[in-house]
């Protein structure tokens, strides 16, 4: 019986020397981009160093990721953000408090650039001690945001839902 070329080479099946042929040539690739011994998120979070990436969850849209880690880059030069989750409320943590006052109004200013661009999710910033416990919260909500923006709350009202819902 003749043996087809194309099912064996010298006792191996095409598939097996194709297969090792492009093992080889990932395997050398990847040598070759990880030579710094980072990947390329680590070099990607790198770029921000000053702002935590955040854990996002998978339900949630691209933009609205994106609007959230700008909410945070804008937070933390006063805030100091330490991290920050996006499941079904955006959760940013952060240690500088200047008291739930001061916090409110770099809070509140931040949280409404963002629903001015759409974002819609409920917001929970948390204000963290100097252990890393959890000092005070406070809820933001769209629709405060969305009623200060549309002239039917002023600024001063919007701050003072802001502080009505610490806890």
């Amino acid at each position: 019986m003749k043996r087809n070329t194309d099912d064996a080479i010298d006792g191996a099946s095409r598939r097996s020397v194709l297969l090792l042929g492009t093992t080889i040539s990932v395997g050398t690739v990847a040598g070759c981009l990880g030579a710094t011994g980072e990947t390329e998120e680590e070099t990607e979070r790198e770029s921000d160093d000053d702002v935590p990436e955040g854990d996002v969850g998978s339900e949630i849209e691209e933009e609205a990721s994106a609007l959230a880690a700008e909410m945070v880059e804008t937070i933390d030069d006063d805030l100091s953000v330490a991290g920050w989750q996006f499941h079904s409320m955006f959760v940013p943590e952060y240690t500088d408090s200047g008291g739930l006052e001061a916090d409110v109004r770099t809070l509140g200013d931040a949280y409404v650039d963002i629903v001015e661009q759409g974002f819609d999710y409920r917001a929970m910033p948390t204000a963290l001690d100097e252990s890393g416990l959890t000092d005070f919260m406070v809820y933001l909500d769209p629709e405060w945001a969305t009623a200060y923006l549309n002239g039917d709350w002023s600024k001063e009202a919007y701050y003072a839902e802001i502080e009505a819902s610490e806890h």
